[in-house]
């Protein structure tokens, strides 16, 4: 019986059947960088209304700033994340250090771009609107 043939079928090719190394391997930077979404979500809806309005508001300006085009591909820098995590810190410490460790793993990765932003601030979104009733 050959068992290569439903990897072929699935669209895998000889050279990733034969190699020794698993075939689709989660990355760790997106497992952390996925951990650290989900903690950011359960601070964000632990917040009272007012605070995450403020929240949102932080995020924004760091995200578009005074641009008046943004494209989702812009990068945003270590000084800017600097001033998001002091903007954030009166309003929620947790929430800053949060955000700070998400923003660093992105920096070290290279998706430190508007888009991903936008992502967190959609995923924030969508968890306040499931958690309240």
């Amino acid at each position: 019986m050959d068992t290569e043939t439903p990897l072929i079928k699935k669209g895998f090719s000889m050279k990733q059947i034969c190699s020794k190394e698993p075939i689709s391997a989660p990355q760790p930077d997106q497992f952390q960088i996925s951990k650290l979404i989900v903690t950011l979500g359960n601070t964000y809806v632990r917040l009272s209304a007012r605070e995450r309005q403020k929240v949102m508001r932080a995020l924004t300006q760091f995200a578009f700033g005074k641009k008046t085009s943004v494209n989702c591909r812009d990068l945003w820098s270590e000084s800017e994340m600097k001033r998001c995590y002091l903007q954030l810190k009166p309003i929620s410490p947790k929430m800053a250090n949060d955000m700070r460790r998400w923003a660093s793993k992105l920096l070290k990765v290279g998706h430190n771009n508007c888009g991903a932003l936008k992502c967190l601030m959609d995923e924030l979104h969508c968890r306040r609107s499931v958690e309240e009733p």
